[in-house]
């Protein structure tokens, strides 16, 4: 046996189920295909210039707050420092010519959406009140242990229960009456990818208490998070393989089923394992390393039915812009002309876009704004984003990255100048102040990462796809266990609690027994 358990890929589900488990004492390989760890959590460097993917902000880091518990319970605190964004306004949000920046604080968020729309005051309270009670019933269900707390489930989860399935546009039209009122408390649908007419009212009140109390990002950008998790887990014994691709999940089949024994590697030599935990998207764990053939007709049709979420165009910049003197910050940066949202998901989803001269909407995160110690010659660093379907890029699925087709290199120049033109609203004159400027599609994604249809959130978090209608995190394969965005939930904060909830199922504990007091006290630097 080489190992007790090995974990396949480390993003921040994968890393959060390993870490743990190596604590209590178990052998833990990571494989990892690509040459650094982190999954969408990595960063990386282009022309001196550094970027990070997928992690543009992170939320509940202050005192009590569910982030801060983990880092510092799982023991990777003393490596991890962050900035705390702009407590006056971590959002910044354009709608046309419509400006709102949203605060960090319940409170303060609250009493600033009542001074905008007065009119709508008591529909402000009533819908921030449900998104607590929500947010405070969906931690009851990863703690549950035993028949008594399974049965008593419904009764303290009844404000989820009962309003948690509705759509988001439901809860909104049911409390608000401002239209544009309402486009603003649907701008975080950025932040899970779905139209509030197709968001459960239960995932978008978990984002969006989630950063209630503010938003945090790493000093170093997004790879200071897995570069602090392989460093405790190395503490602890585990390994992680790099630039090594997984070809299979090794099965056997006995009287009482399927069992995942091992992996077959990409230069075919074999690991054996107890058991295996996979990072990597359902569709590609259970198709392409389990194989079609073995699984049953009820998983393969769950298979056929789940859809992924919207993927998205990455722009990265460097600007000589002196971003400072404009009054820009260490907020988010969102910006749409559209005063529906449902209008920019069906424009960002509709094949047509291509042709358009602007894309429908943009998020822009200043990074070297968020990250001081990242500014340097003069520069700052930018990652924008825009959501796209997939169907777009489709056509060239096939194609090898460094061998792709000029056809495919024509069109990254036309949405990179129009996601520049977009840009344009927020940051006026940036077209004309590039240091660098690179476009990521989602075949990009694709191939650093190894998502399922260039997919930045996993399986869609629809009705028939969340809570207890997505995948599991234990397989019909036997030693076989499923982490990341695909299963609890989607994000940094989601994809770790996932990682963590297949440990603590491993360990029969709860997964907050996993969180031992370390005696590490997270640095998080006030602005």
């Amino acid at each position: 046996m080489d190992a007790d358990v090995i974990v396949i890929g480390s993003g921040a589900g994968g890393l959060a189920a390993a870490l743990p488990l190596a604590q209590a004492g178990e052998s833990v390989i990571v494989i990892e295909q690509h040459n650094v760890p982190g999954g969408l959590c990595h960063s990386f460097r282009k022309k001196g210039y550094r970027f990070s993917p997928g992690v543009h902000y992170v939320g509940q880091l202050g005192d009590g707050g569910s982030m801060r518990e983990i880092y510092e319970g799982l023991g990777v605190a003393d490596d991890l420092v962050f900035f705390e964004m702009n407590p006056d306004g971590y959002e910044h949000i354009q709608v046309g010519q419509e400006f709102m920046d949203i605060p960090s604080g319940k409170q303060a968020t609250i009493e600033r959406f009542k001074q905008r729309f007065p009119a709508d005051a008591k529909g402000i309270e009533n819908y921030f009140s449900l998104v607590d009670k929500i947010c405070g019933q969906l931690s009851i269900v990863p703690e549950t242990r035993g028949l008594l707390e399974l049965l008593t489930v419904p009764f303290r989860t009844r404000e989820m229960g009962r309003y948690g399935l509705f759509s988001l546009k439901k809860t909104l039209d049911d409390r608000i009456s401002d239209p544009l009122l309402k486009t603003f408390l649907s701008v975080q649908c950025g932040d899970h990818g779905l139209p509030p007419s197709r968001t459960p009212f239960a995932l978008h009140a978990a984002v969006t208490g989630h950063y209630l109390e503010g938003g945090y990002y790493p000093e170093g950008g997004g790879r200071a998070i897995p570069k602090a998790f392989v460093r405790a887990l190395r503490k602890n014994r585990g390994e992680i393989l790099l630039s090594t691709p997984v070809e299979k999940i090794i099965t056997e089949k006995n009287k009482k089923g399927r069992y995942a024994i091992g992996v077959r590697l990409g230069n075919g030599e074999e690991l054996r394992a107890k058991k295996i935990i996979s990072n990597a998207s359902p569709k590609i764990t259970y198709e392409q390393l389990i194989g079609r053939e073995f699984l049953s007709k009820k998983l393969l049709k769950q298979l056929d039915q789940f859809t992924y979420t919207t993927a998205a165009l990455v722009l990265y910049i460097a600007t000589d812009l002196d971003l400072a003197s404009m009054n820009f910050d260490s907020g988010n940066y969102w910006y749409t002309p559209f005063h529906d949202p449902e209008v920019y998901y069906q424009r960002a989803q509709s094949p047509s876009v291509v042709d358009a001269d602007e894309c429908p909407g943009v998020f822009v995160g200043i990074s070297s704004m968020k990250d001081p110690n990242s500014f340097r010659n003069g520069h700052h660093t930018i990652e924008a984003v825009s959501f796209i379907s997939y169907e777009v890029f489709r056509q060239w699925q096939h194609t090898t990255y460094n061998n792709r087709p000029d056809d495919y290199h024509a069109l990254k120049r036309k949405l990179t100048a129009s996601m520049l033109k977009t840009i344009e609203h927020i940051i006026p004159g940036i077209s004309d102040h590039l240091v660098y400027c690179e476009l990521s599609t989602p075949l990009t994604n694709d191939h650093y990462v190894k998502s399922t249809n260039g997919s930045c959130y996993g399986t869609e978090k629809t009705w028939r796809q969340f809570g207890p209608f997505s995948f599991k995190n234990r397989s019909e394969i036997k030693n076989l266990f499923l982490c990341g965005a695909s299963t609890v939930a989607h994000g940094v904060s989601g994809a770790t609690s996932s990682g963590i909830g297949v440990a603590s199922g491993l360990l029969s504990c709860r997964p907050s027994e996993l969180l031992r007091n370390t005696g590490q006290i997270l640095q998080v630097i006030p602005r």
